[in-house]
């Protein structure tokens, strides 16, 4: 018996046999072609495409009828790399110019679309390939006579093991004897987390080989809330999951009732519970787990799903169809967060040697002004539909909040000349994410309506230290000193200016820091979905005095680790007081 310690992507608890899927990649073989079989190349490139886009739509109808209309989305961006003109016309290119067959023309393409991407240091973007893995795989397929399925699905209730799995994978196995998944690669914002958290089973990834190791049949235990994989557990460990996966149940049922209730503590103290979203698929399960609205909306993504920058028009169709999903709950637009770390060579801008201390977030939309005013321009118009904010990220002085306020002043004017309807009073805020936002806090919030705390970046930025290098990540500490106190600093201006303090990093997903949050004096928490009903517990059940007194001990402390070790032997002297009053 093993243990392993992978990536939490979906949470929850599963023990069984393993069904491991080793797929074949498709390499396409270069041939050279005659000129006069240019046109057949073609033609065959063609029937390929269609018949990737046939199968692709069938899955498609069969994901949305599982997960709702919504559910399709990861997949529907599919549809629109196979219909994008850069892939269709680079490919027809390499096959005239070059004379070669269709399918190693395509994978070419594809190839180079995929380095673009593999240039993008953010973990968030990286994983996207999977997506162009996913489609050239597809259409590679598509050139084969055969139509025999190329993923066998299990005939028992297993484990899912796989080095990786594409999204169109993942839906093709949907919940049919599905137990769980464990991957090699990816992350917890990977297109397969995504899903497996949409379809409610457990998901580790990033186990580095351990996962491909996996043979069929082989017995497993799988804690997708803390990423540990067991392999061949004893009797005493299978016993102690399947316990786990059935208290799991019953802790989701009775967390059922709170859906529709505030976050509000005995003593009357109100919290805002909200959701972070990167992809449409997202919102119906922040909905379901009782988001009070979208705290985090990720804008990014709709820039990367394909190699071309969206139009306003283009914006403000997926914006403002989530904004009508919200049905009248506020959803917070953070305006394109890229960089050196995150762009493309169409957003104009290249590789940097120190990215996250480069040209990127508020700085980048300020150099791209037009870019940037057409964004904030699509964002005013879903304001049509419903309730929205307007959010900068990585704002470091006053000079940059000024100047993208002027920015959208203009977009504001445009609006109205051009007569589009628009909501001209979208309030207009900023992410807390610099040690010097923090420190200019009290002037910063004298001059915008909102603040978020992005305590991912906040934490790497005060601390000095590389979220992304192994090295260092034993830096990453949410409890170190400065970090709790430049929380409260920011609180405490925001509040004597009068405007509302929210949290949006990761921070805000850990159960264990709930009543940290709470004793901080945040007015909003922005998590993942799946997240939210436990934390929302906790924050029912803790006074907020008694919340602020545990912050005021947690800050006398001088390390790190002394802090943990404090806030494990409160929840656990918390937790045997509860078990007490369950008893009396």
């Amino acid at each position: 018996m093993d243990t392993y310690q992978g990536i939490a992507a979906s949470p929850g608890y599963a023990a069984g046999p393993v069904h491991a899927i080793r797929q074949r990649a498709i390499v396409p073989v270069r041939r050279t072609v005659r000129v006069s079989e240019v046109p057949d190349e073609i033609k065959r490139f063609g029937k390929a495409v269609e018949k990737a886009r046939s199968g692709l739509r069938e899955l498609i109808d069969r994901l949305a009828s599982e997960l709702g209309p919504e559910g399709s989305d990861i997949l529907s961006s599919q549809l629109m790399i196979l219909d994008d003109e850069m892939v269709w016309d680079a490919t027809l290119a390499v096959i005239r110019l070059e004379r070669i067959n269709a399918e190693a023309a395509f994978g070419r393409t594809m190839g180079e679309l995929a380095a673009r991407f593999l240039e993008i240091e953010d973990e968030t973007f990286r994983e996207r390939v999977n997506d162009l893995r996913d489609v050239e795989q597809r259409v590679l397929r598509g050139f084969e006579d055969s139509d025999r399925p190329h993923l066998v699905s299990p005939d028992i209730p297993s484990v899912i093991s796989a080095r990786n799995l594409t999204p169109s994978d993942t839906a093709l196995l949907g919940r049919n004897n599905v137990l769980g998944f464990v991957m090699d690669e990816g992350g917890n914002t990977s297109h397969v987390a995504i899903l497996a958290r949409s379809i409610g089973v457990p998901a580790i990834v990033g186990l580095k080989g351990r996962a491909v190791a996996l043979k069929s049949g082989s017995q497993v235990a799988i804690d997708g809330t803390d990423g540990r994989l067991v392999t061949d557990p004893d009797q005493e460990i299978l016993e102690k999951f399947i316990l786990l996966t059935r208290q799991q149940v019953v802790v989701n049922q009775k967390l059922e009732h709170l859906k529709d209730v505030p976050a509000v503590t005995p003593d009357g103290h109100r919290v805002e519970m909200m959701a972070n979203i990167e992809l449409p698929v997202e919102v119906e399960e922040a909905l379901a787990r009782g988001a009070e609205g979208i705290g985090l909306l990720r804008t990014e993504y709709l820039f990367f799903q394909h190699q071309t920058i969206p139009t306003e028009d283009d914006q403000v169709r997926v914006y403002s169809e989530i904004v009508r999903r919200m049905d009248g709950r506020p959803v917070i637009f953070r305006t394109l967060d890229v960089g050196g770390d995150k762009v493309s060579d169409y957003l104009g801008a290249k590789r940097e040697y120190n990215p996250f201390l480069g040209w990127r977030g508020i700085r980048f939309s300020l150099a791209n002004r037009l870019l940037f005013k057409t964004q904030i321009k699509a964002i005013h118009r879903a304001g049509a539909s419903g309730r929205i904010k307007l959010m900068f990220p990585m704002v470091t002085g006053l000079e940059e909040l000024r100047e993208a306020r002027q920015v959208v002043a203009e977009a504001l004017e445009e609006l109205a000349a051009q007569g589009l309807e628009h909501d001209p009073d979208v309030p207009v805020g900023i992410m807390i994410e610099t040690p010097s936002a923090v420190l200019a806090a009290d002037i910063l919030a004298a001059e915008c309506d909102f603040f978020s705390i992005g305590t991912n970046d906040l934490i790497q930025y005060t601390l000095a230290m590389d979220r992304g290098n192994s090295r260092v990540s034993y830096l990453y500490r949410p409890l170190h000193p400065a970090i709790l106190r430049s929380i409260r600093m920011t609180v405490e201006a925001g509040h004597r200016a009068g405007i509302p303090v929210g949290l949006c990093g990761e921070m805000g997903s850990e159960t264990r820091l709930a009543e940290v949050l709470l004793g901080l004096g945040l007015d909003e928490i922005s998590l993942h979905g799946a997240a939210l009903p436990k934390v929302k517990q906790v924050i029912r059940w803790t006074d907020f005095t008694e919340a602020q007194r545990l912050v005021d001990e947690l800050l006398k402390l001088g390390t790190a680790d002394d802090a943990d070790r404090w806030l494990a032997e409160y929840i656990a002297e918390r937790k045997r007081q509860r078990e007490r009053g369950d008893h009396e």
